[in-house]
């Protein structure tokens, strides 16, 4: 469940980043965008690159969210796995869908 969290943490904060930018309705797509890698070094702006990653690691939280519901016994650590599965499996979908 910890590897699935630690995972979950950047994807996370990469999409509140972008929600938050893209709420300036004074700039243009391109210039969100802009502004959005402004925040990462040189050597990985790129928009599809940085997408990929944040892809497979949310897909990766998910499948390890998911394995820890299954061997937990129930209870809080159950919940938990089964929360962040879902919230990993959203943000995979979402950065899928972000990669078309």
């Amino acid at each position: 469940m910890r590897i699935s969290l630690l995972l979950l943490i950047l994807p996370l904060l990469y999409l509140l980043l972008w929600m938050s930018i893209q709420g300036n309705e004074s700039l243009t797509y391109f210039e969100q965008v802009q502004q959005l890698m402004s925040y990462f070094p040189e050597s990985i702006r790129n928009p599809f690159g940085i997408t990929l990653a944040f892809f497979g690691m949310s897909t990766v939280s998910a499948v390890f969210g998911f394995y820890g519901y299954l061997k937990s016994e129930g209870g809080y650590s159950g919940i938990m796995s089964l929360v962040i599965f879902t919230v990993a499996a959203l943000l995979a979908f979402w950065f899928l869908i972000s990669l078309f």
